[in-house]
């Protein structure tokens, strides 16, 4: 096909979000429950209330909302009681060091992309404060002229300041906010992008892992649907952990069982079996080869 706009999803696309996440989020609340000696089946329902109520299981330090720690801290601030649990805080991070890495094939795929002249914008449902974490640590900002992704989160940084500067270092200009009502699969949403970035339908096409969101979203609006499979499988027992804490509600579950059994019949019109870098033949672009010199 003729493409002139690649629209890429990131989470489980270009990085294993849920290997990364479960890994980080289990690391600190392993050594919350180590450091304080709370229950870690309370701790775990905590999270799942304060994730529910905001619709966000990466809802900014949810941790410091929990009752168990309000309960451990009732006379602190939140940036008191964010130094006590440090430790905590670290862990994640230091699991996060590990685990947030890139799918192969990914900056190969996205070099040739960049170098056959085809626009590439991210879409995802993942907060702002997410994204912009993300796309700064793997370095993969630079490849899109624009980012659109779920609407910042109220909670700040426990040190103000500190948060700021970090959104500072991140170029905003290129940064679309939807709300979060915009949401996969509905086919207005890619319709808005396309329109944003004056592309044509018919010269645009869609990575992402989920058929039901991604591949199903593409299809409806007649977009060049491009299922990363590689993407859609995780290692035993990483996705029953995340349910534990998800925002998810009744609904939201009921939503997504529909969702899967609508797109059983869906064929996606190029599937990525194992590398992100299969995406060149996909779009019509030869891979970059490099000459050895003798």
């Amino acid at each position: 096909m003729n493409t002139k706009l690649l629209i890429c999803d990131l989470d489980n696309t270009l990085y294993d979000w849920v290997h990364y996440f479960v890994s980080s989020f289990y690391a600190m609340v392993d050594s919350v429950c180590a450091v304080t000696g709370c229950d870690r089946n309370v701790l775990l329902d905590d999270f799942r209330a304060v994730h529910q109520l905001h619709g966000d299981s990466e809802y900014p330090f949810s941790l410091l909302e929990t009752d168990t720690v309000r309960q451990l801290f009732p006379h602190r601030s939140r940036a008191e009681a964010a130094e006590k649990l440090d430790a905590a805080f670290h862990a994640f991070n230091t699991a996060r060091k590990s685990t947030l890495q890139l799918y192969p094939g990914v900056r190969e795929g996205l070099d040739g992309l960049e170098a056959a002249g085809i626009s590439l914008v991210a879409h995802t449902e993942s907060n702002l404060l997410a994204v912009v974490d993300r796309l700064s640590r793997l370095d993969l900002t630079r490849y899109f002229s624009r980012i659109y992704c779920r609407e910042r989160a109220s909670s700040e940084h426990p040190k103000i300041e500190v948060g700021q500067r970090w959104l500072d270092s991140f170029p905003m200009h290129k940064v679309r906010e939807l709300s979060h009502h915009q949401r996969k699969p509905n086919p207005d949403v890619l319709l808005e992008i396309c329109a944003d970035e004056g592309a044509n339908v018919g010269e645009t096409a869609y990575v992402g892992d989920s058929l039901a969101r991604d591949i199903a979203m593409a299809k409806k609006v007649g977009a060049f649907a491009v299922w990363a499979k590689y993407g859609s499988s995780h290692a035993v027992g990483e996705y029953e952990k995340l349910v534990r804490i998800t925002h998810w509600t009744r609904q939201d579950v009921e939503r997504e069982l529909l969702l899967k059994r609508e797109s059983k019949a869906l064929v996606p019109d190029y599937v990525l079996e194992s590398s992100f870098l299969e995406v060149l033949p996909a779009v019509g672009v030869q891979p970059i080869t490099k000459v050895e010199v003798s």
